[in-house]
């Protein structure tokens, strides 16, 4: 006879609460009752244990923690179990699988099995139990819509972390575990940052809470199968800071990318061949910005930020550094060097701004000795591979510094004269052309600086604007059904004019 929907294999899983018979629902009571094919995932859990006082006959798994490598592989191999527990009992048609807490929270072994039996003729039935985490909740006084997560000690890293948001480490059953997990939240949070050690959360009698400073996590001496680590969110500006705009999503779909699964094109670039589009994604910024388009302004910055997390995912993935790496750096720099607005320093105008930052940045870089700027080191902090323009603003810079430089603009006006008048009047030989047309590119730097104009974007603009009027004559030219070289200079002249007064 051919099995009817209500005949189909079935795997019960029970939820059996946090740890007393007193939170062990009515529902799940009869189905155990009832049942003579149970098996449970652990022995070590007090409800078991009073179940079996009451008769209730049961198998575990607590052998293949024994047997097997890997955690990964005893929740695989319960899985495989109950699967074959089924198909090798051509009478058995039902059976049930008990968990702590709820089976849907924190419990892998459910997971694996909801996904199997998707692909089997078994059908899977939950039935809740309290979780631990609604007396987590209670004790802890905490609202989860605040945000709430729930991460495994034996496989969290450090990307995982969130620390704006309530956390929850599960699987601190040693003091090794929890010392391996000191070390990965040392990473992120404050020596000093308040934990709490929760054991036999919900058990009458047996329930241990202890706040100790992370520092301390690994001194207690109770950890067991029943012991979870609760986290509290990280107030402080500099965390706030780092985690009010997450990048996670973008994190994710680069490691996607970059996997052995991911993009041929993607898996082949690093961090030499991805130079021309970091390059190339920065001009489309200015440019973006320069045609006051918002939304081409958000979908480039977008473009230039992914280059930012190509290139510290590639890190990553090296083992240099990682994505959190470089926001804590950043974090880290803007607060130290901003002490007027996240310390005690003082800044009455941007001329303090400017000149504290550049104290600070020298000190960092060990570019103070004694009180006094190491003179040798003026120019070696250079980065040589800038543009010809913004390099050469730089060196004028560090040279203003240390006060090589003209007393004021006059004097940056009558070097480009000088200039002007040695180029016109040197010979035909090409590198003392180049040299001179260099010199007069160089003075015209140094009197833009004194200008406070940027001469890279000045140029830019300049040739930008040069493309806009010279598409209008290009347009004017065919609109007249002629060809270039049938209208004479005059005649472009006065397109270029009109372009003038358009654009």
């Amino acid at each position: 006879m051919q099995k009817g929907a209500k005949d189909l294999n079935e795997i019960i899983v029970v939820g059996l609460g946090p740890g007393t018979m007193d939170n062990l629902s009515l529902g799940v009571w009869n189905i155990l009752r009832k049942n003579e094919r149970i098996f449970m995932r652990t022995y070590k859990h007090p409800v078991i244990q009073e179940l079996a006082n009451c008769n209730i006959k049961f198998k575990t798994f607590d052998y293949l923690y024994e047997e097997k490598e890997s955690f990964s592989q005893v929740y695989e191999a319960i899985v495989q179990s109950l699967i074959n527990e089924l198909q090798d009992n051509a009478t058995q048609e039902q059976i049930v699988y008990g968990v702590p807490g709820n089976p849907l929270v924190g419990e892998e072994s459910v997971r694996r099995l909801l996904q199997v039996g998707e692909g089997k003729d078994i059908k899977i039935t939950i039935k809740p139990g309290m979780s631990f985490l609604d007396a987590v909740y209670g004790l802890l006084q905490i609202d989860p819509a605040e945000g709430f997560m729930i991460l495994d000690a034996l496989s969290v890293n450090k990307e995982n972390l969130k620390i704006s948001t309530h956390q929850l480490f599960l699987q601190v059953h040693s003091r090794l575990v929890a010392s391996d997990l000191k070390l990965l939240l040392l990473e992120v949070y404050n020596p000093s940052h308040p934990i709490v050690i929760l054991r036999a959360v919900g058990i009458n009698g047996e329930e241990d809470i202890v706040r100790v400073p992370l520092y301390k996590m690994d001194h207690y001496e109770r950890y067991d199968h029943l012991t979870s680590i609760y986290i509290e969110p990280s107030y402080s500006e500099e965390h706030s800071r780092m985690s009010s705009y997450p990048l996670d999503p973008l994190v994710e779909i680069l490691k996607e990318l970059l996997s052995p699964q991911g993009c041929p094109w993607d898996r082949e670039q690093n961090h030499d061949s991805l130079k021309t589009c970091l390059i190339e994604e920065t001009y489309e910024v200015i440019e973006a910005i320069d045609s006051k388009d918002m939304n081409k302004l958000m979908e480039e910055l977008g473009d230039l930020l992914l280059q930012v997390v190509f290139h510290a995912t590639l890190a990553q993935n090296r083992g240099d550094f990682t994505n959190n790496d470089v926001i804590n750096n950043i974090v880290e720099k803007m607060v130290r060097r901003h002490p007027h607005v996240f310390g005690d320093g003082i800044a009455k105008d941007t001329d303090d701004v400017i000149r504290n930052w550049e104290d600070i940045k020298a000190v960092e870089r060990g570019e103070i000795d004694n009180g006094h700027t190491a003179m040798n080191k003026v120019m070696k902090k250079l980065n040589r591979s800038l543009p010809a323009l913004l390099l050469a603003e730089e060196v004028q810079k560090n040279a203003h510094k240390v006060g090589f430089d003209w007393e004021n603009v006059q004097g940056a006006w009558d070097k480009v004269f000088e200039e002007i008048n040695e180029l016109k009047n040197v010979n035909e030989d090409k590198i003392e052309k180049e040299n001179e047309l260099g010199d007069l590119l160089f003075s015209i730097v140094n009197l833009a600086r004194f200008l406070n104009v940027s001469p890279e974007l000045s140029l830019l603009r300049s040739t930008n604007k040069f493309i806009s009027r010279f598409n209008y004559i290009e347009r004017k030219v065919l609109e007249s059904n002629n060809k270039w070289e049938d209208l004479g200079l005059v005649q472009l002249e006065t397109f270029w004019e009109e372009a003038k007064k358009e654009l």
